[in-house]
């Protein structure tokens, strides 16, 4: 787990690996419900059909970060940005036509929309760097990228870039991937690995005992779900779950009975 986050030296960036189901997100949630007290934290998530659309998880973290509402429309939207933006810094103000252009509420931004293509990235990826750290001094944010194994070109682009630039930012950097997914940023001193494993019997024991509790009649089913699961965290709860909604498992208060069905 992180050391501590806001000196010099602590653990800047902190990724789980593992196969589906194992629990990654949900490390991510009890983190956070532990440990989000004074921070900022942003958010975004990777999708199946991700690798396909340019900056989709960017841009989700960019309306999260400006409180941009999907009722508002281009000139609020650009209100809200430039209104943020300058409340950070003046100097900021250069990284405006990129944002706009970005989260597309450009107006008369024909200087982005006709510069050649790699200069434009370059340019909207430091922008989004800049605003991130001269918002860190501030307060220490809490950045969360899951999923990083459907990630499109651009935003991984833009993950390189901050991991290179946060060594001494109140910066913390939560990144969730499974094996197929590499990178190149193990050299980091800042950087930490988390593997996170099917559960052994013991823990796997112990998650279906919460589940549906240790009665004598439950113990062969417990036995049968986690040689089927493989100790799959997510896939022993679904299957309790389906189960239960088949009927073949019937709630009574706090224990589980296995009906006839």
């Amino acid at each position: 787990m992180p050391r501590n986050s806001h000196g010099r030296g602590a653990v800047r960036s902190w990724r789980p690996m593992a196969e589906a189901g194992t629990g990654k997100s949900r490390l991510y949630f009890e983190f956070k419900a532990t440990s989000q007290s004074g921070w900022m934290v942003l958010e975004a998530y990777s999708v199946s059909h991700g690798k396909a659309s340019a900056y989709l998880p960017v841009i989700d973290l960019l309306h999260a970060y400006f409180a941009i509402e999907a009722g508002d429309d281009a000139r609020k939207r650009r209100e809200k940005v430039t209104g943020r933006v300058l409340a950070l810094e003046r100097t900021l103000e250069d990284t405006l036509p990129y944002v706009f252009a970005l989260l597309g509420v450009g107006e008369g931004d024909e200087i982005v929309t006709q510069m050649d293509a790699q200069v434009r990235r370059r340019r909207t990826l430091e922008a989004i760097k800049r605003i991130l750290l001269r918002e860190s001094l501030n307060q220490p944010l809490m950045v969360i990228f899951e999923d990083l194994h459907w990630i499109d070109e651009q935003t991984q682009e833009l993950l390189n870039l901050l991991t290179e630039s946060i060594g001494t930012a109140k910066i913390l950097l939560l990144f969730n991937y499974r094996p197929e997914y590499s990178h190149q940023w193990g050299n980091k001193t800042y950087y930490t690995q988390l593997r996170l494993d099917p559960l052994g019997r013991e823990s796997a024991e112990e998650m279906l005992t919460a589940l549906i509790g240790d009665g004598v009649e439950v113990r062969p089913l417990k036995r049968r779900i986690i040689e089927r699961t493989g100790g799959n965290p997510f896939f022993m709860e679904e299957t309790v779950q389906v189960l239960l909604d088949e009927g073949a498992l019937v709630r009574e208060g706090a224990a589980v009975r296995i009906t006839n069905r």
